[in-house]
């Protein structure tokens, strides 16, 4: 069922509550085990291994649960027993159930490291609640020792509050509530130390046995919400989803420990009483459609062979169950427990197979079990989406409004996009933000948002969720990839300025390489387009180790070379950096333009050393890739006169007569060029009316000066001297009496 070791096996099996899948295991613990396990430890201690010195000795503890002070630190002392006899063992090897304290607890000290746990001071409260075994013989109240395992948990002592929480499990009856939280607990740990599918089997085993409203909300709450964030967590491990998720990042949010309530539930002796009469046998309470998701079932038994499971849904169902030779051998002798008024059948599947590795599937046909191990990597992730879609739907059903349901129902709505499925998403973030969320979940929630924005096209949208992240979020992380998204959009709607800003302000925060080299990029492309080369190559000098992508790297040399050029002019030898420009260009890969701003520099980099053909073909890549507005009017513009400047006329009057609407801004630039294409082409009377045009707008003196000029030249090429003169002289001739009456 689980591939552990013997320290847990011993904590769980031997106690009957989750030992349903392995049904020969002894009662008590083998206590060689456990000292072969303390052999290992100190092995480990004796290479170098240790807490820093505000931590807790995980052995220190175990052998001197009686220290002479409450100080974490007191020296190692062996554990004496009331016969007198030293045992060095540790204290877990020595627990059994039906040991007793004998003397009573001062509650006065544990109400004070309450206070201290819920105030954030969790070593102070492990301190404190240390002080009561000065009172005992030995630590046998369930209570204490959770509130051990709460307090280590949060200090970050992962092995010591594994510990408590298994002695706590030792010692508790089978099924009581202390005993339940002991497990929830283990399974925490599990997780943080990224031991999920062993936590994942466990929370699975639990859900059976604690999921419905019979059992109290602090447990089958913990469960439900404890096992979809581990299912979620494996599902951002699978590669299909971190590669997704590189190119449409999201935002996943794991709620804090509740710990008011856990402290309340460990003073609670046991779980809500079970009914006498409950039947043994499983029943069909719903079967609409055969769907697995619809058909409902009532189940109320331990000790159930999975064979059997499955041979009485499929005699109940209908449903025909298939299932691979790997699958059919993994389920032969083995059991599970089920205890469960109203479940689903797919959740049921679900927890019943995951301790064992398999996985199922419905099509029409009926439903295939197959091992985890068979299946490829998209296939799994396919699977692991759809079991953690599941598990997030349990947890809104169990959760009131709160940030528990907020975040479940925001990570359901990324994995909905993870899945292709757009409109619910944001359907999903809607629901989520009618929720009010606050702190960190709103920041997210707000960067999700921005997300789906951009990837809809909806840039202003985004652009302000973006900035709506920045005021909520205190995570410098978080604020590093809002930066690099602000920076980006601010260059696309034509703003370079401000993405220096953002782009600067991230690189002081990023601490991923990835988004600190996708920020040095874009604040060196602000720079460059913003016409200050200088910044670009300082930028790029001072955070270019932290572009390591091939591709980035021969685009952030073509960056620099090109700033040092443009100030540094080609000389002799190795001042020569022109040659050097030459040489990074010619490193470049066909693919490595990543947006249109690459292409733009790239094309002034390839005019500045006289390569005019490469430079036109960059800007007929920019220009595809060019987002409609500011920077597609501006490359249309910038191709169309090197076009005309490379003597490809009629391919520049081709794009120059390609513009719609154009901003008034540019208007002048493209009437001059439409001009000297038209002068160029012979269609004298053409530009001088495009000329006249031009002079009856509000132009500079230089813009005025050459409209007149052009205007000359065709006058005097249509053989109108005089008219052409006072052109020449700055001087405006009088409108053709035919074109003026065709004016009116």
């Amino acid at each position: 069922m689980f591939r552990a070791e013997t320290l847990w096996i011993t904590a769980f099996l031997s106690i009957g509550l989750i030992g349903g899948l392995v049904y020969n295991w002894p009662r008590e613990p083998d206590t060689d085990s456990v000292e072969q396990r303390g052999d290992a430890e100190g092995a480990n201690d004796s290479n170098g291994e240790s807490e820093a010195s505000d931590s807790v000795s995980e052995d220190g503890l175990r052998e001197n649960p009686q220290g002479t002070s409450g100080d974490v630190n007191a020296s190692v002392q062996p554990v004496v027993k009331p016969n007198g006899t030293a045992n060095e063992l540790g204290l877990w090897s020595q627990i059994a159930g039906n040991e007793k304290r004998v003397q009573p607890i001062d509650f006065n000290v544990i109400e004070l490291g309450d206070r201290l746990l819920l105030g954030g001071s969790a070593l102070g409260a492990y301190k404190h609640y240390m002080k009561l075994w000065q009172q005992a013989d030995l630590p046998m109240d369930s209570a204490v020792l959770l509130r051990l395992g709460l307090a280590s948990e949060v200090a970050g002592l992962l092995d010591q509050a594994e510990g408590h929480y298994q002695s706590a499990i030792r010692i508790t009856p089978t099924g009581s509530l202390p005993q339940v939280l002991g497990l929830l607990g283990t399974a925490r740990i599990w997780e943080q130390r990224g031991q999920l599918t062993d936590a994942i089997s466990l929370l699975s085993e639990m859900q059976l046995l604690f999921g419905d409203d019979t059992h109290p909300a602090i447990v089958r709450q913990s469960v439900s919400r404890q096992l979809a964030d581990a299912l979620q967590k494996r599902l951002l491990q699978n590669q299909v989803v971190a590669d997704a998720l590189q190119k449409d990042p999201m935002q996943y949010h794991w709620t804090r420990l509740m710990l008011d309530p856990i402290l309340k539930a460990a003073d609670t002796d046991a779980l809500a009483p079970q009914q006498a009469d409950q039947p043994t046998e499983i029943k069909l309470l719903q079967n609409p459609r055969g769907d697995a998701a619809s058909i409902l079932i009532e189940i109320h038994r331990r000790g159930y062979a999975l064979v059997k499971l499955i041979a009485s849904l499929e005699q109940l169902t209908g449903l025909d169950f298939q299932m691979t030779e790997r699958a059919k051998s993994t389920m032969v002798g083995r059991l599970t427990n089920i205890d469960t008024k109203v479940m689903p059948m797919s959740l049921l599947l679900d927890h019943a197979l995951e301790p064992l590795g398999l996985s199922w599937s419905q099509s029409e046909s009926g439903v295939m079990l197959m091992h985890r191990d068979d299946l490829s990597v998209e296939d799994a992730a396919s699977f692991d989406l759809a079991r953690t879609q599941r598990m997030l739907q349990q947890v809104q059903l169990n959760f009131p409004n709160g940030p528990v349901r907020t975040a479940a129902i925001m990570n359901d709505a990324n994995n909905c996009r993870l899945s292709g499925q757009w409109e619910l998403a944001g359907d999903k973030y809607r629901a989520a933000r009618e929720a009010a969320p606050s702190h960190e979940l709103n920041a997210k929630l707000y960067f999700n948002e921005a997300a789906l924005s951009l990837a809809g096209g909806d840039k202003l949208d985004a652009l302000h969720a973006a900035y709506m992240t920045l005021d909520q979020t205190l995570t410098s992380a978080l604020q590093a990839r809002v930066y690099a998204m602000i920076a980006k959009l601010e260059m696309e709607l034509g703003q370079p300025e401000k993405a220096v800003v953002a782009a600067s302000r991230g690189l002081r925060r990023a601490e991923d390489d990835d988004i600190a080299a996708e920020l040095v990029l874009t604040l060196s492309r602000a720079y460059l387009l913003s016409g200050d080369p200088d910044s670009a190559n300082s930028a790029l000098f001072d955070y270019g180790p932290a572009v390591s992508d091939p591709a980035q790297k021969r685009v952030a040399g073509v960056f620099s070379a090109f700033s040092r050029f443009q100030r540094l002019r080609p000389k002799v030898g190795l001042q020569n950096e022109g040659q050097r420009l030459v040489m990074a260009l010619a490193s470049l890969q066909p693919d490595d333009m990543s947006s249109f701003a690459d292409g733009l520099i790239l094309s002034d980099a390839y005019s500045a050393i006289g390569l005019r053909a490469k430079a036109v073909d960059n800007l007929k890549e920019a220009l595809q890739r060019a987002p409609t507005g500011f920077w597609q009017e501006r490359i249309q513009l910038a191709l169309a006169n090197l076009l005309y400047e490379t003597s490809q006329i009629d391919e520049a009057k081709e794009v120059i007569e390609s513009f719609g609407n154009i901003s008034t801004e540019l208007l002048p630039q493209a009437l001059t060029l439409h001009a000297r294409i038209q002068l160029d082409r012979g269609e004298l009377e053409l530009c001088e009316a495009t000329c006249r045009r031009l002079l009856s707008m509000q132009l500079d003196d230089d813009a005025k000066a050459t409209s007149l000029e052009l205007m000359g030249q065709s006058l005097e090429r249509r053989g109108d001297h005089y008219a052409a003169a006072l052109c020449f002289a700055g001087l405006l001739p009088d409108a053709p009496k035919a074109n003026a009456e065709a004016n009116q």
